[in-house]
């Protein structure tokens, strides 16, 4: 590889850059002139100040998680916000860095008996195999604006919910700057506008990319192989970074790369390419280190676009490679938006932002909440709660706004990553995958509630990218056919068990087919039965066989059918055959010779081929995430409390929906499974056990509530007084939670679901109130923030609020089920989705006044039982479709 020598940045660039300022702050602002920068004061995010990144030496992982977040969904950026050394770090959400691991699910069914025989004589399980996990997600390119000027009060960088525009505005002695971006829902792009000065004072700024090396964590691993350049056109009219990754022979992306590429429109000034020396030599580095200097313009746009390639050519020639499809092919979609709103030689930032607010405001406006408004700092408020008791009002408030935003963000091609969709770090933290035993489940608890149109979809085409794969791990795990089984992990591309090592055995985790198909059901609950629309995001081709709830795949006229019509209609074409290819997968888990008696023990019985009277199938092997029990050292166990709800569901849920599309199939197959699934046990406290055998104890030093899957997500406990007891039993004796969030969110909505107020507002309020959040208001994966970046907190906030205030199943709403005892005296919400085809329009309540009223409009004719969690009794109301009617109720508790 060409190896260049290291060189002393160009000072001459901009003389405030090499300031690299860690907490700086430009002066406070007046509530006047923060009032002047929201649409509305009811959804402000704002902060006093700023974490500038260097430009010419690694950045810690902490710098760059304090910027203000946007995006559309696979589109977004994170800015810092500095006066005059601004940086943008550019998204896709499909940005995954290779490495070595396999792409495969490893063949180990041969191992699945002696395993069983291993559980039920209770010998551990040991192994050498590797833990190998999936691909990383990675930031794209990181621009950077030098800008002339010096000095600056009145500082605030802020985040308008309303508009989901992201600012930065300051002063000094040319007056007022202010720049604004936002990511394009419309056009797809990420939008900047950067004006001249309120006393007409021109722009003048150089535009570069970062040195990957200055990202943090750069260099520790794979990234290491990869190859990138940085492209200037001779005209100025865009700066691009462009990279190929790793070469390895087994990865689909050995001659594949990404780029980000900036298009730059120059209103009244002048724009030039200009040679920059480079800080840092980088052996991943080759070309010229170029960029853009923009002399006295009215007004700069800068219109940028990444993607990705699995065809960028082959890894040894990317030095000497001139031109690049990728290039071009972002050139011109940039182009394309800027000739859009360009007309009598200006660019129309307002004409764009109107187009992209045509989609995002109806969705990000359909459900509100009301608190306290504030037009205090981030920062203000955050200190404001820190080790208080009490929940905030305003802090409670501007962070639903906050994680709604954030949610929306995520959403339309896939949902959120444990990032969300961000990173300004390389070698994120558990790579920023998508992980599916608790946290992508979290992230999703508001995604039909919450009344975001395009969260459904997005998880739909999550989900249907996975599931060939599914098809494979569950051959390849158990041997069975015409299955499918979820992973624990997926990085958005690959969706296969990698990890087989038994410390971890994700080959066995049953349960999370069943919790991954359940947000689209509830989807169904909610919505009814929508219609997806095709698209790049998944390949239809390949679901031949998981799509077709029989035997044989879809023929060609099915799938002509299918792309005829433009879409997948959610309960025929997607919920049926998914949940007949999961009960298929229970039904060959569960066999006679293996059972558990009346008793709880666990039997081998060899050629046993029939149940007798009091006996019930055994599960094994069963695997509740992440935690075994105290008197067996392998987490591969049987009769896992979270596999028997999962499983019962799954059953329910395809029963439910054969009644519709199928109502003349045979459902006895399912129901003889439903009714000989083991039962839930009680230990000596009364509490659920984790396990429902008397082979196993409990081990309750853990952070995980697996075993709480009856609670939440599912609705077991809600007229079974023994079960809900013994849920609650279960939670007080689970002493451990250690810093994961994940933990607390968790408790959180299984607090709500079991309308426990007390236990809820402590769990909320011991998140509220620690240093989990960022003056971004997004949010660290511990609650002390000692860990990695994470939106868990920041989006599953969504799922808790919601939960505690509207609680619903079909033909059921209850409003206030788990008020907090803080912090919610008194409040409005609008437009939460109930699952049972209905909306409610307006809840508001005041405690101290005695009252609530709620408006609920249902989609469909249905007669609802409506009641209120602090008022005795119940309403039956009929509604005929579209209907909407008001019941008020006295609050008595």
């Amino acid at each position: 590889m060409n190896k260049y020598i290291k060189n002393v940045l160009c000072l001459g660039i901009c003389g405030s850059f090499i300031l690299a300022l860690s907490a700086c702050s430009g002066g406070k602002s007046t509530n006047a002139k923060i009032e002047d920068l929201f649409t509305d004061l009811g959804k402000v995010s704002y902060s006093e100040k700023y974490t500038e990144l260097s430009a010419t030496k690694q950045n810690k992982t902490n710098k760059w998680r304090q910027g203000m977040v946007s995006g559309n969904g696979l589109q977004g950026f994170v800015e810092s916000g500095s006066p005059y050394a601004d940086t943008f770090i550019f998204q896709n959400m499909h940005f995954i860095m290779p490495n070595r691991n396999v792409r495969y699910c490893p063949e180990t069914y041969t191992e699945l008996e002696t395993v069983k025989q291993a559980i039920v004589n209770g010998e551990d399980i040991t192994d050498i195999a590797n833990y190998d996990d999936v691909y990383r997600f990675h930031p794209g390119g990181q621009l950077r604006l030098f800008i002339d000027g010096k000095g600056e009060k009145n500082y605030v960088r802020y985040t308008d919910y309303e508009t989901s525009q992201v600012g930065v505005r300051y002063e000094n002695s040319d007056g007022i700057w202010e720049r604004k971006s936002f990511t394009s829902m419309e056009d797809g792009a990420v939008i900047t506008q950067i004006s001249s000065s309120s006393n007409g004072a021109k722009v003048n700024l150089t535009l570069s990319l970062d040195d990957l090396c200055t990202m943090a964590n750069f260099g520790s691993s794979d990234e290491n192989n990869l190859k990138y350049k940085k492209l200037v056109s001779d005209d100025a009219d865009y700066i691009a970074l462009v990279a190929h990754y790793p070469a390895y022979d087994n990865s689909e992306l050995k001659n594949g790369g990404y780029a980000t590429l900036t298009y730059v429109v120059v209103e009244g000034g002048t724009k030039e390419k200009i040679d920059l020396e480079k800080s840092n030599w980088e052996y991943q580095f080759s070309g010229e280190n170029c960029g853009i200097k923009i002399t006295d313009a009215d007004a700069v746009y800068l219109i940028t676009i990444s993607d990705r390639t699995y065809d960028m050519g082959v890894y040894v020639a990317f030095n000497k490679q001139e031109s690049f499809e990728l290039i071009d092919g972002l050139y011109v979609q940039t182009k394309a938006v800027a000739d859009k709103y360009t007309s009598n030689g200006g660019f129309n930032y307002e004409e764009a932002l109107k187009n992209h607010l045509a989609v995002y405001q109806p969705q990000f406006d359909a459900v509100t909440l009301t608190l306290e408004d504030s037009t205090a700092s981030n920062e203000s408020l955050l200190r404001a709660q820190w080790a208080r008791k009490k929940i905030n009002s305003a802090l409670a408030q501007r962070t639903y706004y906050a994680g709604r935003f954030a949610y929306l963000c995520c959403s339309g091609y896939s949902t959120s990553r444990l990032y969300g969709m961000w990173t300004g770090e390389w070698n994120t933290g558990w790579g920023s995958k998508y992980t599916m035993d608790a946290n992508v489940n979290l992230q999703t608890s508001s995604m039909n509630t919450g009344n975001i149109s395009s969260s459904p979809i997005g998880y739909a085409y999550f989900i249907l990218r996975q599931l060939p794969d599914w098809e494979e791990n569950a051959y390849a795990t158990h041997g069975f056919t015409e299955a499918i089984q979820a992973p624990v992990n997926s990085d958005g591309d690959k969706a296969v068990i990698t990890e087989t090592c038994y410390p971890y055995p994700f080959r066995y985790w049953n349960a999370g087919t069943s919790w991954m198909i359940q947000p689209l059901y509830e989807t169904l609950q909610c919505y009814g039965n929508i219609n997806i629309p095709l698209s790049d995001e998944f390949d239809l081709d390949s679901l031949r066989s998981v799509l077709s709830p029989v035997d044989e795949d879809l023929t060609d006229d099915q799938i002509k059918e299918i792309t005829d019509r433009g879409y997948l209609r959610l309960e025929e074409d997607i919920l049926y055959p998914m949940l007949v290819k999961s009960a298929n997968y229970w039904a060959q888990l569960m066999t006679p010779d293996y059972y558990t008696d009346k008793d709880g023990g666990i039997h081998y019985e060899e050629g046993k081929t029939v149940l007798n009277e009091g006996e019930s199938y055994c599960i094994l092997p069963s695997y509740s995430p992440e935690n075994n029990p105290s008197n067996y050292p392998s987490p591969s166990d049987a009769n896992c409390a979270i596999d028997i709800a999962a499983c019962r569901d799954n059953l329910n849920m395809l029963i439910d929906i054969m009644s519709r599309v199928a109502p003349d199939a045979d459902t006895s197959k399912w129901q003889e499974l439903l009714n000989n699934l083991p039962p839930y046990l009680y230990d000596e406290t009364g509490a659920l056990k984790e396990w429902a055998t008397t082979a196993f104890q409990e081990n309750n030093e853990h952070r995980h509530l697996s075993h709480l899957y009856c609670v939440w997500p599912l609705f077991e406990t809600q007229n079974d007084g023994e079960l809900k007891n013994a849920a609650i039993q279960a939670i007080d004796n689970r002493t451990s939670e250690n810093e994961a969030s994940h933990a607390l969110i968790h408790r959180s909505l299984i607090a709500a679901r079991l309308k426990d107020r007390d236990s809820l507002t402590k769990a909320l309020a011991k998140l509220m109130n620690h240093r989990i959040r960022y003056n971004s208001l997004m949010t660290n994966h511990d609650y002390d923030r000692g860990s990695c970046y994470c939106t868990d907190f920041a989006i599953g906030y969504l799922g808790i609020i919601n939960e505690s205030l509207v609680y619903s199943n079909t033909g059921e709403i209850e409003v206030l089920p788990a008020l907090f005892t803080s912090g919610f005296d008194k409040g409005t919400v609008t437009g939460i989705r109930a699952r049972t085809r209905a909306t409610v329009e307006k809840l508001e309540w005041d405690i101290n006044a005695g009252t609530a009223t709620v408006e609920i409009t249902s989609d469909i004719a249905q007669t609802v039982t409506v009641s209120c969690g602090l008022s005795e009794g119940e309403q039956e109301i009929s509604f005929n479709a579209g209907e909407t009617k008001t019941v008020t109720f006295e609050l008595s508790k």
